[in-house]
């Protein structure tokens, strides 16, 4: 009996491990069969090859595997055709975006037999977790799956930094460093002239390029052009000079040097007093120095005699230009790396850099509720006739009901009643299907915004669509294949979903076909009017010389000079803006060139984009919305991308004016490449115009070029605004270049201030103080007082030309923030 149940027990042991072991080794030995898993899985989780597969794919992808959600990754794929015949089928990438969406990328692909291909992608990351890279045959039949699994920090966000140098090795001080705070972690990557790439769009992961013991001659115009279309978009390009200033700066001289600067020459560099071990003087070591002047330029790191770092700003970047090379460093920095900390965060700004932490948690979120508000706007005449609606609708309800009957019954009629009711009714459902024909959405729809961006060389166009169907069904677009194209999508972050699972096999939401002569853009699985928002990016030549043009000084507070109007149609609601200062212009023809002289200048606050934009479009004219208003829809859509731009695109104080307009004689869906599509939207024109703000041995410009050091209180430098509740103190570098003429305290135009439509803007009234260097006490100055000369301002600034101001706001129980005075400066050039 006992051995009976000892059998009955291992048999049963023996039963259930075969159960689970034998469908294992089944899997295993399925697997063994019809898969193969080659051993270079460099950057991958697994290769998989699915099927028989004439060509081996290898892959890499990013910057030495690392990447960044919401950017484009480059992916790098090696391509071998082993069989003696051609072959033709696919490269498909798929990502998830930040929505959770599958995004299918699909790019044609032809070997010749035998043939070795290395091609590189740009490839929209989404989240940027993961990415399978796959290989169809022309029959569709997947052969090859690659799953990547890419580098992205999830603790700590990353300032990738990008070096050009010929010593790589002397920099690796730069990477690993703690920014403000330790917010930040620098990560960098050595490129070359052969790794560089040729559009902007490949240097997306970047934040930083770093050029420095390095002739820029080898560079190609095609990469100095995507390096200046980078930094406008918002990199930032930082150039070590030091005895070999004439490389670095070749292939950028001619854009931001302003004069000629003498040979390099050693000079003794304070590197900071918090450096210093036994004395003052250790914190200075002798390097060999150029003396750059840039255009626009202000001091962001100097010496008493000289500055040491340089910045100007281009577009939404910055150019940083040190005295000295890099290289020459790296021996001081390797044991104070935090030298690498205070000089970037100096550079970049910690709003900047507090942008690139949150941009670890919400990715280009900020961006899709941005471009959601100037593709939100569409065509009116598709808006229904409410009023003759409700006529017609009282006049079915008063027919179909007393109406019909009483006529019936005057006529002794009333059986046929019922009869008359059902063909009373199907005639006003005709009358009112009629009348809905022509608000009627019968196909795929698009809303867009375009910003047409101009120079004596080039025509930048950047494009936002939203793409919508009126059916639950799927369906294709075609646009054109010069297009960069990126989806915008909104981080479900902020609902707190979690994440699913990514493996490869799901069915894509949207699918991009990159063809030769399209761009097929296809959705799947669609809901009626639901938006796809996606940003494409064109350069091409500006062969017939288009755009706007002009030349503009700005001299104590005056504007002077000419704009041109080089366009065959006219433009009108035109904007000419400059250092929280411009001009608005009603109309300018075809070749029209206008004076600037005399014409009013209006002081505006500085990002307070939409007010802005309201001012140049006519939009504060309406104090209440009125869509049925054709002129009033006109302005919102103007006022819409315009304050878009200004978020977006420009900078409040590059050294560059900046125009912009808009015309009613414009082209609709150039972005099409076929298709007979409804499209509705908005272009905007603009150019850069040259301004200077010199005359006779004298500089005038703003005091907020360099935003100043708080001391105290809470200011954002952004918006020139203080919290109310808080005194503050602000130290204000004047710049050590001029000795000071003048200072002006700039008040924000009457026009802001008038009607309800101010945005709740508060503008500063209360105390102003100034530090006083000889007795050490802040001096109570005349609010009412806007200008103050050099003897004035004698005793208020110090050696090196910085002033500290304290604001006390009367109303110290608002909880807004408060707008100051704008600084401007006029100095005699040293």
């Amino acid at each position: 009996m006992r051995f009976r149940k000892n059998t009955l027990v291992w048999a049963v042991i023996l039963s259930m491990a075969g159960s689970v072991l034998l469908p294992a080794s089944c899997v295993k030995a399925y697997a063994a069969q019809n898969m193969t898993e080659p051993a270079n899985s460099l950057n991958t989780e697994s290769d998989i090859y699915l099927a028989s597969s004439p060509v081996v794919m290898d892959v890499t992808y990013g910057y030495d595997g690392a990447a960044k959600s919401g950017r484009y990754v480059p992916i790098q794929i090696s391509l071998a055709n082993q069989e003696q015949k051609a072959f033709e089928g696919t490269l498909r990438i798929q990502a998830m975006e930040s929505d959770y969406e599958i995004y299918d990328y699909d790019y044609p692909l032809t070997l010749s037999a035998g043939e070795n291909l290395e091609k590189t992608l740009d490839i929209p990351a989404g989240r940027g977790e993961i990415l399978y890279v796959k290989l169809f045959d022309g029959n569709g039949t997947e052969l090859v799956r690659k799953r990547l699994r890419i580098n992205v920090s999830r603790e700590v966000a990353e300032l990738y930094v990008g070096i050009l140098s010929d010593s790589p090795d002397s920099l690796n001080y730069l990477n690993g460093v703690g920014v403000n705070y330790s917010s930040v972690r620098t990560k960098t990557f050595n490129l070359t002239a052969d790794t560089m790439p040729d559009k902007a769009v490949g240097m997306d992961l970047l934040d930083v390029l770093l050029i420095t013991d390095y002739d820029t001659r080898k560079l190609s115009d095609s990469q100095t052009d995507a390096v200046w279309e980078w930094v406008r978009g918002g990199g930032t390009l930082l150039i070590g000079t030091g005895g070999r200033a004439n490389d670095t700066l070749a292939a950028f001289r001619e854009e931001i040097v302003e004069t000629a600067f003498p040979a390099p020459d050693v000079r003794s560099v304070d590197m900071g007093v918090e450096y210093a071990t036994d004395g003052p003087g250790d914190s200075f070591i002798n390097l060999t120095c150029a003396d750059i002047s840039l255009k626009g330029g202000t001091e962001v790191l100097a010496n008493d005699e000289f500055p040491v770092l340089t910045s100007t700003p281009k577009g939404k970047g910055l150019v940083g230009v040190a005295a000295y090379d890099f290289v020459d460093i790296s021996d001081f920095c390797e044991t104070q790396r935090s030298y690498v900390d205070k000089l970037l965060t100096a550079l970049l700004g910690e709003d900047k850099l507090n942008n690139l932490s949150s941009y670890l948690y919400y990715g280009n979120s900020s961006k899709y509720w941005s471009v959601q508000s100037i593709l939100n706007t569409g065509n009116v005449d598709k808006l229904p006739n409410m009023p003759l609606y409700v006529i017609v609708i009282l006049g079915y309800i008063i027919l179909v009901g007393p109406g019909l009957y009483l006529l019936l019954k005057k006529q002794e009629r009333r059986r046929f009643y019922r009869t008359g009711a059902v063909v009373l009714s199907l005639t006003f459902a005709a009358v009112i299907y009629l009348m809905g024909v022509g608000t009627r959405f019968k196909n795929t729809f698009f809303t867009y915004a375009t910003i047409l961006d101009t120079s004596e060389k080039s025509i930048d166009e950047y494009t936002y669509i939203n793409i919508r169907t009126p059916y639950n069904k799927p369906y294709a677009v075609s646009l054109d294949p010069g297009y960069d194209l990126l989806p915008i999508t909104r981080s479900y972050y902020y609902d707190m979903t979690p994440v699913p699972k990514f493996t490869g096999t799901e069915e894509s939401k949207v699918r991009v076909e990159y063809g030769l002569n399209e761009t097929k853009i296809s959705a799947q699985n669609v809901v009626a009017f639901t938006p796809k928002y996606f940003s494409l990016v064109k350069k091409s030549p500006n062969t017939e010389h288009q755009g706007l043009t002009g030349n503009v000084t700005l001299f104590d507070g005056q504007i002077s000079g000419t704009v041109t109007n080089r366009y065959s149609f006219p433009v009108e609601k035109v904007g000419v803006m400059m250092f929280g200062q411009m001009i608005v212009i009603d109309e300018l023809g075809p070749g029209e060139t206008m004076s600037l002289d005399g014409l009013k200048v209006i002081n505006y606050p500085l990002n307070s984009s939409y007010l802005i934009a309201e001012r140049v479009t006519g939009g504060y004219q309406y104090e209440k919305p009125d869509i049925e208003d054709e002129n009033y829809m006109l302005a919102l859509s103007r006022a819409n991308i315009l304050g878009f731009y200004l978020d977006t695109y420009a900078s409040v104080y590059s050294p560059e004016a900046r125009i912009v307009a808009f015309s009613r004689e414009q082209s609709d869906s150039k972005f099409l490449a076929k298709g007979d599509f409804d499209t509705y939207g908005m272009t905007m024109f603009t150019s850069a115009l040259d301004i200077s703000t010199k005359k006779n041995g004298y500089t005038y410009r703003s005091a907020l070029m360099k935003a100043p050091h708080v001391v105290s209180g809470q200011y954002y430098a952004a918006s020139n605004s203080v919290y109310g509740m808080d005194p503050t103190v602000l130290e204000y570098s004047l710049g050590n270049d001029i000795e000071v003429e003048s200072l002006t305290f700039e008040k924000i135009s009457d026009e802001f201030l008038e009607g309800e439509k101010n945005n709740g803007l508060t503008l500063f009234s209360g105390s102003l103080y100034f530090y006083n260097h000889d007795t050490g006490i802040y001096d109570l100055m005349d609010t009412g007082k806007s200008v103050y000369a050099a003897d004035e301002l004698e005793p208020y600034l110090s050696p090196g030309n910085t002033m500290t101001i304290k604001y006390i706001f009367d109303n110290n129980t608002d909880y807004s923030w408060v707008t100051l005075p704008m600084l401007t400066v006029l100095g005699k050039d040293k």
